[in-house]
């Protein structure tokens, strides 16, 4: 209940913020079930939800294969279930919409499984999807994710080109971090994951992801062009169990080498007294 409450809040959020973005549809759990969340758990098909759609703007929704290979997808209610495409690697999910003096876009980046693409996560990172659009630089590698404490690179771009000493980038995530950027010459800025989760229990399947936004709005010609890259992050298990763990590890080792030394120790005295 208190994980819904948290992403209505986020939701909530957003709306304020004016953007639209891509984020797992609100699913109220059933009584005696734990799942809530229903972009997760076993589906059929990954569904996810646009927040903030303007029901009078023209909205286009495509989902980009690893080969970059196009299908267009249609929203029903403003959610959208993915098709399988029996690729294994990243896919995107955007969406576009249109409206008299605005174009916003929002990038979703989601691992799928099947048969290996051989092509790397970069070719679709680096394809231009929309006119403004926030590039990861490196998306995690296959079995792992964004993770708390950990610093990733992103850049802010324009018809494909670096948005030099942009100011406003926000990034925002459902846990309540809040933070504005400022991309550099090369378009490029840093993000380190916030530490925000609370009640964290042993063990990454027990903790829920949270989600990141990061968005920018860009003035060009009379028309503002918004942007927004949202993505799941996840319990760093070295900022808690792990950590516990080496601790225990250290005292072992420690405890196992001053035994190895004093028999060493007591062996080269015994051989003095011999001789």
């Amino acid at each position: 209940m208190k994980y819904l409450i948290s992403v209505l809040l986020f939701s909530s959020l957003l709306l304020a913020e004016g953007f639209i973005n891509w984020q797992p549809p609100i699913v109220k759990a059933k009584e005696g079930s734990k799942q809530e969340h229903g972009g997760h758990g076993k589906r059929k098909a990954k569904q996810f939800q646009i927040y903030n759609s303007d029901s009078h703007a023209s909205t286009s929704v495509v989902y980009i294969l690893p080969t970059l290979e196009k299908r267009e997808l249609k929203l029903k209610n403003s959610r959208i279930s993915l098709p399988r495409t029996g690729m294994e690697n990243y896919h995107a999910l955007v969406a576009t919409q249109i409206a008299q003096n605005s174009i916003d876009s929002t990038v979703r980046y989601i691992y799928s499984r099947g048969r290996p693409s051989k092509v790397s996560p970069t070719k679709i990172t680096q394809f231009e999807k929309t006119r403004l659009e926030i590039e990861p630089i490196l998306l995690p590698k296959e079995h792992s994710q964004y993770e708390g404490s950990n610093t990733y690179r992103f850049k802010l771009r324009f018809d494909g080109k670096p948005l030099a000493y942009h100011q406003g980038i926000t990034f925002t995530t459902s846990n309540g971090t809040k933070k504005t950027l400022e991309s550099d010459e090369g378009g490029k800025f840093y993000i380190t994951m916030p530490n925000d989760f609370k009640n964290v229990k042993t063990g990454k399947r027990a903790n829920r992801p949270a989600e990141l936004v990061l968005s920018a709005s860009h003035f060009e010609k009379d028309i503002t062009h918004t942007t927004s890259l949202a993505m799941p992050y996840y319990v760093n298990p070295l900022d808690y169990w792990f950590t516990q763990f080496y601790a225990v590890g250290l005292v072992i080792f420690g405890i196992a080498l001053g035994i190895y030394l004093l028999r060493n120790l007591t062996k080269k005295k015994k051989k003095k007294k011999k001789v």
